[in-house]
């Protein structure tokens, strides 16, 4: 599985919505105005060891970005979603790791706190929050 997959899989097992209804990955529909959208936004170079094969790391470094999109009015329901989001993953793994789908996260941790990214082109209020994660190869 992929970061996306493992991440969006575990929040919506946290509650945080439902994959393909209200949690997309990847991507933001159109509908409903209402979403929570899990993106891959680059990260640092993978951990490598002694003797590992090219494009074998030992553990990967991605970072994820969580934006929280809601109606232009609803900008304290879209903070409140992403400060949900943000109770979940931040320090995630500070009492040891953690497995998501299979794959073993040793860090998970939000980058700064959850921020207004601005509005589309619908006007709605998008809250942004980036988390680093050092993970298993998935």
């Amino acid at each position: 599985m992929s970061l996306l997959d493992e991440v969006g899989t575990y929040l919506a097992a946290q509650g945080i919505g439902t994959l393909g209804t209200n949690l997309f990955l990847g991507f933001a529909p159109d509908a409903p105005d209402q979403v929570t959208v899990l993106y891959e936004a680059g990260g640092q170079a993978p951990i490598r060891a002694m003797g590992q094969a090219a494009g074998s790391p030992v553990a990967q470094r991605p970072r994820l970005q969580v934006v929280c999109r809601d109606t232009q009015y609803e900008y304290a329901t879209a903070r409140s979603k992403a400060k949900s989001v943000y109770a979940i993953l931040d320090g995630l793994c500070s009492r040891g790791d953690i497995t998501m789908s299979g794959t073993r996260y040793m860090w998970l941790s939000a980058v700064s706190e959850p921020s207004l990214m601005g509005r589309d082109d619908a006007g709605r209020v998008l809250i942004v929050c980036n988390y680093d994660a050092i993970k298993d190869p998935s």
